[in-house]
C-alpha cells in the first residue's frame, strides 16, 4: 500500500508538527505541506522534515479549494505511482494504521474516493459543468477534512488537464467564494461528484448526523465537522483517524504523543 498525503496548513506550527508526526508514524513518509500564501513568510524557514510549497493566498476559514487543487496536482506529480492520495487538514490526527485495511478493500471494489458523511447533495456545480461542457447526473458530498483519492481518479483528472483548467478558471475568485455555489467548501462537493461522473465509486467510513449520532465505522473513523472530539464523553480507543482535534494540548493529542513515544522506545 503506497500512500501520499497532503496537509493544507494555515498557522499553528505546533499542531502541524504533531499531525505530521502522527502521519509519519502510522501512514507514510510521502507528505506534502501546502502552506497558505498568507502565512508563507512565517513558515518558509520552518523545518517540518517534509516537502513544503507555498500555496495560494487564502487567509479565510472556509473553502480552500484552490490550495486543495494545487496540492493534489503537485503530489501526483511527485508520487505518480502511489495507490492512494489523501488530503487532510492540520486538525486531523492519525492514531493507528487500521485505515490501510479499508483502503485495500476499497481498491478491490473500484472505489475512487473515501471519507466521512457521504451523501447525495443538491448543489448544481454550474461552473464545473460549464468548464467540462458535461452535465452531472447528481451531486455528491464527502466531508472535506480528510479525503482519500485513488490513483485511477487522479489519472483521469490529469488526462483532462482538470487541475490546470480549474486553477485558471478560479484565479480571480477570492476569500473562498465560488460562483453559484452556496456550500461551506467546494472541494467537499466537487471531487465526489467528479468521482461518480467519471465512473468511480465512493466509500463512506462513518457518518455523524444532525442529531449528534454516529453511524458506520465511527469507532475507527471518528471524523466530523463539529463539535470537537471529547474523550470524556466518547470512547476513541480503537480510532484510526480523528477530527477535529484542534489544540496541541488537547487530551487526545497528549495521549497519542505518549503512545507514539512509548512505541518507539519499545522497538
Amino acid at each position: 500500500m503506497d500512500l501520499a498525503i497532503i496537509i493544507n496548513a494555515h498557522n499553528q506550527p505546533d499542531i502541524i508538527r504533531d499531525s505530521i508526526d502522527s502521519i509519519l508514524f502510522y501512514a507514510t513518509k510521502k507528505i506534502l505541506l501546502v502552506i497558505d500564501g498568507a502565512f508563507w513568510s512565517d513558515f518558509k524557514n520552518e523545518s517540518f522534515n517534509v516537502a513544503k510549497i507555498e500555496g495560494f493566498y487564502h487567509n479565510v476559514s472556509k473553502s480552500p479549494y484552490r490550495n486543495v487543487a494545487l496540492g493534489l496536482q503537485k503530489i501526483f506529480e511527485m508520487y505518480p505511482e502511489s495507490n492512494w492520495y489523501c488530503y487532510c487538514e492540520p486538525d486531523v490526527l492519525f492514531t493507528s494504521n487500521r485505515f490501510k485495511y479499508n483502503l485495500e478493500l476499497a481498491e478491490k471494489n473500484n472505489i475512487w474516493m473515501l471519507g466521512n458523511d457521504g451523501h447525495v447533495a443538491s448543489e448544481a456545480l454550474v461552473m464545473i459543468q460549464a468548464m467540462l461542457d458535461q452535465p452531472f447526473k447528481s451531486c455528491y458530498y464527502l466531508l472535506g477534512c480528510c479525503q482519500f483519492f485513488h490513483r485511477n481518479f487522479l489519472i483521469k483528472l490529469n488526462e483532462i488537464n482538470f487541475f490546470e483548467r480549474f486553477l485558471n478558471m478560479s484565479n480571480n475568485f477570492k476569500d473562498g467564494f465560488f460562483p453559484f455555489y452556496s456550500g461551506y467548501d467546494l472541494s467537499e462537493h466537487m471531487y465526489p461528484t467528479l468521482c461518480r461522473h467519471f465512473g468511480g465509486n465512493i466509500g463512506v467510513f462513518a457518518h455523524y448526523d444532525e442529531n449528534g449520532k454516529w453511524h458506520g465505522s465511527y469507532e475507527y473513523f471518528p471524523m466530523r465537522w463539529r463539535p470537537e472530539l471529547d474523550p470524556e464523553k466518547e470512547n476513541f480507543s480503537n480510532a484510526s483517524i480523528m477530527h477535529p482535534v484542534k489544540s496541541f494540548d488537547h487530551p487526545i493529542r497528549i495521549l497519542q504523543r505518549e503512545r507514539r513515544k512509548n512505541a518507539q522506545f519499545s522497538k
